[in-house]
């Protein structure tokens, strides 16, 4: 029988030789993440012109999906004892947090910034395709950094990716004054995403799509106006990528200020699909903000990841009744 020892000798060579070919195979590189602030300017009509002018120029940007400011009183443009910045999720848009943040806004007399992301809210198959982990984390940045000339005191409102983002923020900037999280993408429900991140991820998404790109079916006009209809492989695997650099307990144990987490939950069967729920439920536990200063709160009614927005959400209204209960019994604010 020894060629029965010979076979099993080559065959776990050969599985041998797959698994180094594997491991040793093309991946992302890790991303070199920072969160220092960049500078803008203070002077707030530059500001604003500077942020339209900046879209205006911008290739392929889809009408309504442009960064813009919401003034508390648009005839004296001037800061607010508090301001809001919306910061998106993948593939989305301002719309995606419509109308709970502009409602916020103006319940509260806040000025508000509504951002767009890097390479996103553009019509362009390409999208995405220059997209990085450091490119993406610094267009969120800038949003922080214009909120913070906007108010003297900064809340932030975010859904999935932008919710992973300004935790990120949150964890090394103390002055944040709440954080206001939609179904947070800490990781995505589907665990084999990580395969993105991994050898041959790129390769692996390419083979198992049949293309470089992801192309959604989007009957809906409001949908197909302020969500993404295709884009490159490339913007999956860089979300992957800043997850996994990003959303760890050493981050959320060094968020301190308050914070609020809303979800999608039902049952086992009807959940957020698109974001892991157990994965924002840990988050929340490693949160280094204290018990009293921390609310989590399900919406079962809402059937769908996008809670805020009156396009996807079948009950944002309850959602935004929730912030403001946060927002005036946890954080002391008060309408105007």
């Amino acid at each position: 029988m020894k060629w029965l020892k010979r076979i099993a000798k080559w065959t776990a060579g050969f599985i041998f030789l797959l698994t180094i070919s594997y491991v040793v195979g093309p991946k992302p590189s890790d991303p070199i993440l920072d969160t220092q602030l960049p500078s803008v300017t203070t002077d707030l009509s530059k500001l604003e012109q500077e942020i339209n002018t900046t879209e205006k120029k911008t290739p392929y940007l889809k009408p309504d999906n442009q960064a813009r400011i919401i003034w508390a009183d648009s005839l004296h443009k001037q800061p607010t004892t508090y301001s809001f910045v919306y910061i998106h999720g993948f593939g989305a848009s301002q719309a995606e947090g419509a109308p709970v943040h502009t409602d916020l806004a103006r319940r509260y007399g806040a000025n508000l910034y509504l951002a767009r992301l890097q390479d996103h809210g553009i019509s362009n198959k390409n999208t995405f395709q220059n997209l990085t982990p450091e490119n993406y984390l610094a267009s969120a940045k800038k949003a922080l950094a214009i909120a913070k000339i906007l108010g003297n005191k900064v809340i932030i409102l975010s859904t999935s990716a932008g919710a992973g983002l300004s935790l990120y923020l949150a964890s090394e900037h103390p002055e944040i004054t709440a954080l206001i999280v939609y179904s947070p993408a800490i990781r995505l429900y589907d665990d084999k995403a990580t395969l993105m991140n991994g050898p041959w991820g790129k390769q692996i998404m390419r083979s198992l799509l049949g293309s470089d790109y992801i192309t959604y079916q989007r009957e809906n006009p409001l949908e197909q106006k302020y969500w993404s209809a295709q884009y490159t492989i490339q913007g999956p695997i860089v979300l992957q990528s800043f997850m996994e650099a990003a959303l760890n307990q050493d981050t959320f144990a060094k968020i301190k200020c308050p914070v609020y987490l809303a979800y999608y939950y039902k049952n086992e069967k009807e959940q957020d699909m698109v974001v892991s729920v157990p994965k924002m439920l840990e988050m929340f536990d490693q949160l280094g903000t204290s018990t009293a200063l921390k609310r989590k709160e399900a919406f079962p009614k809402t059937g769908h990841h996008v809670i805020a927005s009156y396009i996807r959400s079948k009950d944002w209204k309850s959602v935004e009744n929730g912030t403001t209960k946060f927002l005036e019994e946890v954080v002391h604010l008060s309408p105007k």
